[in-house]
Parts: structure tokens; C-alpha cells; sequence
């Protein structure tokens, strides 16, 4: 009987030592669970309010940039001329920082959900520039839509089309000074339909410029790329891309690429 209780023992001690090793598993691995999930939830808010202060300033930059080009437009006298300057490159560094804070809240490459329907491109160019116009004020640019053929929508995702629209706008009018024309084109491509944004640039880099203003004016292909990155990957999203050609002192111009299997007819 003796080994037989040794043995009934042993068994209920590996067992409970058994139980015990699952449960102090099951209860580090629910605490790892727990921490990580806090982590994501912890990640997710700061990548929130990282986006929301991007969008904050990007309105507050842009609004200055409208003070500014008015400032630069009705000052008389070098002090006040040294005092628009000064505000243009301080408006300048703060869309920048608006630039970069979007950046870093940009997710890694994956697929993106959109929720689709169709649009009136027209339309949504409108709102766009009444958007930019609002934010600009009491700075102003002048706009020429031409919005192409009638009874013809685009499907895609609202949302993503506005904030395309909107970056795209606004690099312009960073591109741009007061009263300067920027031209929107809604035309045929051969790959389907294309939104032609250019400017005349003016506002791009001078000799005469303030240094300051000088580095952040010297807008090329590549910097407004850099800049319009978030609205390119939309539009890839949407199978379309965007395309950017600019020269200093002569102009930039964006291109949104849609392919015709996203074009609808409506009416």
C-alpha cells in the first residue's frame, strides 16, 4: 500500500505542479495580452492626436500664409516689408512641421479600405477651392475650374478624394503669392480622366527673397513629391497617381490620374 500512496501522491503533486505551471502561464500570457493591447490602444490615440495637430496647423499655417501674402502686398516701407518676410518664413516652418508630423503618422504600406461611391469631380473641385479660399482669407488667389465633360462621375472614396484635393490645393498656394492665378482642368487622358492643377509661379524662389523664405520657395519636383506623399498613396489606393512638374521661378503643376474603369456615367 505504501508505494501505491508514494505513487497516488507523486501524481497529484505533478499535477498540481502541472496546473499551476498552466495557470501561472495562462495568467502571464493574459497580462502580455493585456499590456500589448494597452500599447496598440496607447499607439493609436497618439497617432490620433498626431494627425489631429498636423490638420490644426496646416489650418493655422495656411491661414497666416493668407496674412501674410496680404501683408506683403499692402505694406509700405521696408520695416513692413522686412515684417512680411519675417511672417512668410515663420509660416512657412509651420506648414512644414504640419508636413512632417503628417509623415510620421503615415501607416506602413498595406491595403487600403475604401468606401466608394460616385462623385461629381466638379463638384468636389469646388468645395476644394472654397475650402483653400476659406483657411487663405484675408490673403486670396484666383481660381480658373474648367470642369470638363458633363454627366460623368468618379468612383472612389470621398473622404480620400477630399484630403487629395485639399494637399494638392494648398501646395499650390504655397507655390503661389496674392492674387496669383492657379488653373484646375478636368480632362480626358489616354489612360481615362485627369485632374490638372497648375500655378503660375510667382510665389516661387526669387533673388531677392529673404533666405529664410528663399530655401522653403524653391519648390522642385521632388520637394512638393515629399509633400503630396500621403495623396499620392491615395491615389495609387484608387489604381490612379499623381505626377508633379515644377520650376522655379516658372511653375509647378499636379496631375491626378484616374483610370477609366472608375469613371461612371450619371443623368
Amino acid at each position: 500500500m505504501l508505494p501505491d500512496t508514494f505513487a497516488l501522491l507523486a501524481a497529484i503533486l505533478g499535477l498540481t505542479l502541472a496546473v499551476g505551471v498552466a495557470v501561472a502561464f495562462g495568467v502571464a500570457r493574459a497580462a502580455a495580452l493585456a499590456q500589448r493591447d494597452a500599447a496598440r490602444v496607447a499607439e493609436a490615440t497618439a497617432t490620433r492626436l498626431l494627425r489631429l495637430t498636423a490638420h490644426e496647423l496646416r489650418g493655422i499655417g495656411m491661414t497666416l500664409h493668407g496674412h501674410a501674402d496680404h501683408l506683403a502686398a499692402t505694406a509700405e516701407g521696408p520695416v513692413a516689408a522686412v515684417h512680411a518676410a519675417s511672417l512668410a518664413a515663420a509660416t512657412a516652418q509651420l506648414l512644414g512641421l504640419a508636413d512632417e508630423l503628417q509623415d510620421h503618422t503615415m501607416p506602413p504600406a498595406a491595403p487600403r479600405i475604401l468606401r466608394e461611391e460616385a462623385i461629381e469631380l466638379a463638384s468636389a473641385a469646388r468645395e476644394a477651392i472654397a475650402a483653400a479660399e476659406a483657411m487663405l482669407a484675408p490673403g486670396r488667389r484666383n481660381w480658373r475650374l474648367r470642369p470638363g465633360r458633363a454627366g460623368l462621375a468618379l468612383w472612389a472614396d470621398r473622404r480620400a478624394l477630399r484630403h487629395v484635393l485639399a494637399r494638392v490645393l494648398a501646395d499650390a498656394v504655397r507655390n503661389t503669392r496674392n492674387e496669383d492665378w492657379i488653373d484646375i482642368a478636368i480632362r480626358p487622358h489616354p489612360e481615362g480622366l485627369e485632374v490638372v492643377v497648375e500655378d503660375e509661379g510667382a510665389g516661387l524662389a526669387t533673388p531677392d527673397a529673404p533666405a529664410a523664405a528663399l530655401a522653403e520657395s524653391a519648390a522642385d519636383s521632388r520637394g512638393i513629391g515629399l509633400r503630396l506623399a500621403l495623396a499620392r498613396g491615395l491615389m495609387e489606393a484608387h489604381g490612379g497617381r499623381l505626377e508633379v512638374q515644377a520650376v522655379a521661378r516658372v511653375g509647378s503643376s499636379v496631375s491626378l490620374v484616374f483610370p477609366a474603369a472608375r469613371l461612371r456615367a450619371v443623368g
